[in-house]
């Protein structure tokens, strides 16, 4: 657990970690678009779309986020992966997905999802002042390594790594801290968006599921840090590790021992932070779980 500062909200975002996952819901309640899809806060929502036999390609925007579909079994037949961030307001909001096929033409099915506040943890601290307040040669620092984050992230693998249902990546104690809002100092603080898992230090962590290691590094805030692409724009992230036992670019299967846990970066104690990000949207890595 670490306390990052203000000015960086970027950083804040991919390194700080209420749980409720719950399956979104459909109805056709809205008659202007093919369906209504309810999703908390966090949460994900996986997607079907049934287009044409011809169709080669779709692709979802919301948001901002663009979100690619892979096939899925049946023909006709695509599956989103559509990641609702732990910060998007509590809204209706319209889901565009184009269709392509072989001719170079182009199709559009619109849908409307409904996001639901989620119920987050606050939580109050008192810190000393230079526990929060970093030196100018520790803020460069800090702005090179989310640039360095920020850049592996940014990159969208255009196939699906990942195969069957995802897996837990370490034994040990849930804290339920995903969108944990935090007051340090009286000051509101950015959202932890990961999970944290508390567990003795050396014990394996595994990968949650197939993918290639997109970055392995160690950070002033995560220590020693493995983010895998799982493909699609959808990475996972383990922190805080005392040892790494992959390197850049390597192609790992589920189950995969990553690396073990530890405290390293800012933690108070050996934990691992495990996080999740749908094309930048964070959401909670336990929903991930209910995805095949």
């Amino acid at each position: 657990m670490f306390f990052p500062i203000r000015i960086l909200p970027l950083m804040i975002g991919l390194i700080v970690p209420a749980v409720s996952v719950q399956p979104a819901s459909a109805s056709n309640e809205d008659p202007n678009t093919v369906s209504l899809f309810r999703v908390k806060q966090g949460d994900v929502l996986l997607l079907p779309l049934h287009v044409d036999n011809g169709a080669t390609g779709a692709e979802g925007h919301l948001l901002g986020r663009t979100f690619p579909f892979f096939k899925a079994a049946g023909p006709g037949q695509f599956t989103g992966l559509i990641g609702i961030d732990l910060a998007d307001p509590p809204s209706k909001q319209e889901l565009v997905v184009d269709v392509s096929n072989g001719s170079g033409s182009a199709a559009q099915q619109l849908f409307t999802i409904q996001i639901l506040p989620a119920h987050f943890q606050i939580q109050k601290l008192t810190v000393p002042k230079n526990y929060v307040d970093l030196d100018d040669e520790t803020l460069k620092r800090v702005e090179e390594e989310q640039e360095q984050i920020l850049k592996s992230l940014n990159t969208v693998t255009n196939k699906r790594l990942w195969t069957g249902p995802f897996i837990m990546p370490v034994e040990g104690k849930l804290t339920g801290s995903f969108g944990r809002k935090r007051i340090i100092n009286g000051e509101p603080r950015s959202p932890h968006s990961g999970e944290d898992i508390t567990a003795p230090r050396g014990t394996e962590v595994h990968a949650t599921n197939g993918g290639v290691v997109a970055l392995v590094g160690e950070y002033f805030f995560s220590g020693k840090s493995v983010i895998l692409d799982h493909g699609l724009g959808f990475y996972s992230m383990y922190f805080h590790l005392d040892e790494v036992d992959v390197v850049k670019g390597e192609k790992i299967q589920k189950g995969a021992v990553v690396g073990r846990v530890g405290s390293t970066g800012r933690a108070t104690g050996p934990h691992l932070h495990w996080g999740t990000r749908i094309n930048g949207a964070r959401v909670n890595p336990l929903s991930m779980l209910n995805i095949k």
